[in-house]
């Protein structure tokens, strides 16, 4: 997981670098003949996606007479079809300069870095060799467009793919592709599958949309209701509940809700800034502190008796992150020490600690700034 994040990270850098490039006026380059490939038959569901992908020269067979659209993209062949269209869009032509050395794929990670939209340190031969997740598939072909060539025609809430976050480090790409009409979903509802890995009849739509503009696909996706994530479902619901009985938390859930619904949509850091915040205001317009009132160190006791305590308080700011899908760490829980919730944001931990007045970046690991 750490190199797919390392490479969006690269991709997304390295596409704020690339110059405007011309409108796609390209010829085909190849003569596709309807049957050529033997198991991409006349009628089959890849067969129009196939003639495209070939006659501009994206992708070629595995033999003469085989595509294999069932086979898996490797991160090598990716990048190959992402500087095939990159190249394409910017005047290059389909013939990429050569490289130097081997690999096979070597001409076009120098041609990609040359041209600075994907960048490949830290990655080896088998790296490339392994099949590609298709969020990082949608992430290299972003990156290889230019802006002109992702025009808005479809109607794409952030939050209306269902199962891709627009916080996500892929969440950019999808969310232009989609809204491109390169991307369509594998449903009605419009579901991408961005962990799964990506065959070469998709990958073969995918990238002839890309280049050809009156195959693009428009659609409309409205965002779901926010539904925080059920009490039953909580990730640290044993450390939340202390000594709250069902009837109690249902009340802390309650009110919790009215803290997190505002925030529904915002990026994680956002999220954490929300809660802090909402949970300090709580703190200042009159709660008690207490180590001795019933429930001074559980969410009921904070959001429903008003009474506060740094445990009480990290276990209120807990439910409110669960509820938003994110799990966090209690920091000295059950000592007689100050608390907190510990949480991981795509490696960096931070500290939300509305009682101790900070949310932020930890200084040092387990290290509180102020305290």
């Amino acid at each position: 997981m750490k190199k797919t994040l390392s490479f969006l990270l690269a991709l997304v850098l390295a596409a704020g670098l690339v110059l405007p490039a011309s409108a796609l006026e390209a010829e085909k380059v190849n003569t596709y003949t309807p049957g050529q490939f033997t198991d991409v038959p006349e009628g089959s569901w890849c067969a129009g996606a196939v003639q495209t992908a070939y006659e501009y020269g994206l992708m070629g067979g595995k033999s003469a007479d085989r595509f294999d659209p069932s086979g898996l993209v490797t991160m090598a062949q990716a990048v190959a079809m992402a500087c095939r269209v990159h190249a394409l869009y910017c005047g290059d032509g389909p013939e990429l300069p050569a490289g130097t050395g081997t690999p096979w794929y070597q001409p076009y990670a120098d041609y990609a870095v040359a041209h600075q939209f994907l960048g490949f340190e830290g990655y080896t031969e088998r790296d490339f060799n392994s099949p590609i997740l298709r969020c990082d598939f949608a992430g290299a072909l972003w990156a290889a467009l230019p802006e002109e060539a992702l025009s808005v025609i479809s109607s794409v809430e952030d939050g209306g793919i269902p199962d891709v976050s627009p916080q996500a480090y892929y969440g950019e790409p999808v969310y232009a592709l989609y809204r491109a009409g390169i991307l369509t979903g594998s449903d009605a509802k419009g579901t991408f599958g961005p962990d799964g890995q990506i065959t070469r009849g998709a990958a073969a739509a995918i990238a002839g949309r890309a280049v050809d503009p009156s195959l693009r696909k428009s659609l409309t996706l409205k965002a779901a209701p926010f539904e925080p994530v059920p009490l039953s479902q909580l990730a640290n619901l044993k450390s939340l509940r202390r000594k709250a009985g069902d009837a109690e938390m249902a009340q802390a859930y309650e009110a919790a809700r009215k803290v997190v619904e505002p925030l529904a949509g915002l990026s994680r850091e956002e999220q954490l800034y929300g809660v802090a915040s909402a949970l300090r205001a709580m703190f200042d317009a009159g709660m008690s502190y207490s180590m001795e009132t019933p429930h001074y160190n559980d969410p009921y006791g904070y959001f429903v008796l008003g009474v506060a305590s740094c445990a009480g308080c990290t276990r209120a700011t807990g439910l409110c992150l669960n509820m938003l899908g994110i799990p966090y760490e209690h920091v000295n829980e059950n000592q007689y020490s100050h608390q907190w919730c510990r949480v991981n944001l795509n490696g960096t931990y931070w500290i939300c600690d509305a009682y101790g007045l900070y949310c932020g970046p930890e200084p040092a690991p387990y290290r509180h700034p102020y305290l």
